[in-house]
């Protein structure tokens, strides 16, 4: 009888042991839980990381306040809490902005880097606008703009703010628009209008009106750059 009883005790040893070993685990994965849940509210609900600032850098035509309405409401609400993706999002939907970016700065400020969009053109459509240099349309334009080139001739249907109207041939004139006017022989009077008379037809005017350059579009590439070519040479023999 004596084995029976040490086996039994043994048994006894083991199941206690084993119920023992679960319990301590489960003590701490509930305090681990716990310890997880109770950060995850401080870092949630302290006024510690409560944002009292937001600091925005890299702007040069819109100002702070424009800027600040148009992300919406950042003071006073929990760093943790702020999703910067989306916020980010919002940031570039705005017409003059072309890139941005955004941090935190703990325990309570927000970041934000951006980079405007630069006007390059006016466009005349069923009203003037300003656009960059990749077609976005920035702005209702005004007529005292004008150190601006300007295109004409563009048929676009419910042009947008913010909407990109360049086509090839817009894409194309404002690519000729640049480097013409960074040949030294277009230095005190640049290209300042591009009229696109119709597919086959490009035509460049200077500010003075003295100089009209006609191409045509499906030999512009070549042309442009056999153009460009002859007026270098004649730049620097000036």
């Amino acid at each position: 009888k004596e084995p029976k009883r040490e086996t039994t005790n043994s048994n006894f040893s083991a199941i206690f042991f084993t119920l023992t070993n679960v319990l301590a685990k489960v003590i701490l994965l509930v305090a681990c839980c716990y310890g997880i849940f109770s950060s995850y509210r401080f870092a949630t609900q302290s006024p510690y990381f409560t944002v009292s600032e937001m600091n925005i850098a890299g702007q040069e035509r819109l100002t702070d306040g424009e800027l600040k309405k148009w992300i919406g409401p950042i003071i006073g609400r929990n760093i943790f809490q702020l999703k910067l993706d989306k916020i980010s999002q919002k940031i570039v939907e705005h017409p003059w902005i072309h890139s941005v970016s955004i941090r935190r700065v703990f325990p309570k400020g927000i970041y934000v880097e951006l980079k405007e969009r630069t006007p390059f053109a006016k466009i005349q459509l069923e009203r003037l606008y300003i656009m960059d240099n990749y077609g976005v349309l920035l702005e209702m334009g005004k007529e005292s703009v004008n150190e601006l080139p300007t295109i004409t001739g563009v048929d676009v249907k419910n042009p947008k703010i913010g909407s990109n109207v360049a086509g090839k041939e817009i894409i194309d004139g404002l690519k000729m628009i640049h480097s013409f006017n960074q040949l030294p022989v277009f230095n005190q009077n640049p290209i300042n209008t591009v009229h696109i008379k119709n597919r086959n037809r490009v035509v460049f005017n200077t500010r003075k009106k003295d100089i009209k350059i006609y191409m045509r579009q499906e030999i512009a590439e070549e042309g442009f750059k056999n153009l460009v070519l002859a007026l270098s040479v004649i730049g620097k023999n000036e």
